[in-house]
């Protein structure tokens, strides 16, 4: 263990930034970059993990989960867009209905508990 910190100099920086790269590739893309942090801005909130719990075991219109999360419209209608721009939800037309359907693909791989990990 080091007594003190030694600042990196530029070279050695440059191999953290490739080493990232390499262990998360989305690193490489601007466009990637902001498509992910999209997709935790719309996981980092209790409300919208609320409603992923909700949609991972039915597709559910704004009104249903306006209802069963006891929450104003407007509250469930900003989330959702969140939701939508993350990916984390599909959106579709049923009749005069908006559903919302979980993206399962994206999401339940970030979702699965792992009990070796204590925050």
């Amino acid at each position: 263990m080091k007594n003190h910190w030694q600042l990196k100099n530029e070279q050695e920086l440059n191999d953290v930034i490739e080493k990232a790269k390499q262990t998360f590739p989305f690193l490489q893309d601007d466009q990637l970059i902001q498509h992910r942090a999209q997709l935790f801005k719309a996981l980092g909130d209790e409300t919208r993990l609320r409603i992923v719990g909700m949609l991972m075991h039915s597709d559910l219109c704004m009104c249903e989960i306006t209802a069963a999360l006891q929450l104003p419209p407007s509250t469930v209608t900003h989330h959702l867009k969140l939701l939508e721009r993350g990916k984390v939800v599909h959106v579709y037309k049923q009749g005069k209905f908006t559903i919302y359907q979980l993206n399962q693909e994206v999401v339940m791989p970030l979702m699965e508990e792992r009990r070796d990990i204590h925050v």
